[in-house]
């Protein structure tokens, strides 16, 4: 998860000022359209991820969460 470390606004709802850029497509994201999910390895190691929306729903993305055909 990379922060944003300038002023610049969030690119859904241009708003707000973003903090984080989404793991997906690299979007700035603020705290309210941030999803955050923790992907696990098995070794006990985690990563937080954070998503937009679009990205969080989309499993190439985010294979680990968001919407799956069962």
């Amino acid at each position: 998860m990379d922060i944003v470390k300038d002023n610049r606004m969030c690119e859904i709802c241009r708003s707000e000022t973003a903090v984080v850029f989404c793991d997906g497509c690299g979007r700035a994201l603020c705290e309210e359209c941030r999803i955050f999910d923790m992907w696990s390895y098995g070794c006990g190691h985690i990563d937080t991820k954070a998503f937009c929306k679009n990205c969080h729903e989309n499993p190439e993305k985010n294979p680990w969460g968001g919407a799956r055909s069962e």
